[in-house]
């Protein structure tokens, strides 16, 4: 998952964070410091959540990725973690609407994905 989705999710909640890669996702949102009830963010996202953003980022320029990949990257981590917690392959399969194959597909990438940020993460406290 790209980091700065989970970083959003984190502090907005998931559902939050989707309606805010839906309406801006591929392009650059400016989170100001203050966000009122009319501002377009609070629209979108609902007030609470907008000033948590706001709170969180303020006034930073945020680059949201196309909601495409973002969607199919909290899949992925949303699978991995299911199956770390001992769902079948075939459990997931019918879940998450996929074939065995692809289920396997989605698992290897985060495995490598996990290893990749394990050795990165052992590289810099070296």
């Amino acid at each position: 998952m790209q980091k700065i989705v989970k970083e959003i999710a984190d502090v907005i909640g998931l559902p939050a964070c989707l309606d805010l890669v839906s309406r801006w996702g591929g392009r650059d949102l400016y989170v100001p410091e203050r966000i009122d009830r009319m501002h377009p963010i609070a629209f979108a996202i609902g007030l609470e959540a907008a000033q948590k953003l706001a709170a969180e980022y303020p006034r930073c320029t945020l680059s949201l990725p196309i909601e495409r990949n973002a969607t199919i990257d909290l899949r992925n981590a949303l699978i991995y973690q299911e199956w770390k917690d001992g769902a079948s392959k075939q459990r997931l399969s019918h879940r998450w609407g996929l074939t065995r194959p692809g289920i396997d597909a989605v698992l290897a990438k985060m495995q490598d994905r996990e290893t990749r940020a394990a050795s990165d993460q052992a590289a810099r406290a070296r």
